[in-house]
């Protein structure tokens, strides 16, 4: 009856486990890339579709963007006109105030 006995470290400093878990990764890269090789077509076609989708996505950004910045910039421009106005209106006020005491 043969008898093995596996170390629990390879060389005193690496363990077992690590060294399966090192050629597991190994095994599963190289057939991950075998499989994607075979879906390269599928791949090329998702990632045009992910490349135009960020182009339309982007250009809405941008679109909608300059929507904004033209409604911030009326509403800027009408506040503006609003207290200028009222501006005027005090002035008025101000104006007839001190004719009623110029003739008291």
């Amino acid at each position: 009856m043969l008898n093995f006995n596996i170390p629990s470290t390879i060389g005193g400093c690496l363990s077992t486990n690590m060294l399966l878990y090192g050629v597991g990764a190994f095994v599963g890269l190289v057939v991950l890339n075998r499989l994607l090789k075979d879906s390269r077509p599928l791949l090329v076609s998702a990632t045009k579709e992910v490349i135009a989708f960020k182009e339309w996505l982007s250009a809405s950004i941008d679109e909608n963007k300059e929507f904004w910045e033209d409604v911030v910039a009326e509403a800027k421009h009408l506040y503006k006109l609003e207290i200028e106005r009222k501006l005027e209106i005090l002035q008025k006020q101000q104006e007839a105030l001190q004719r009623i005491k110029q003739n008291l």
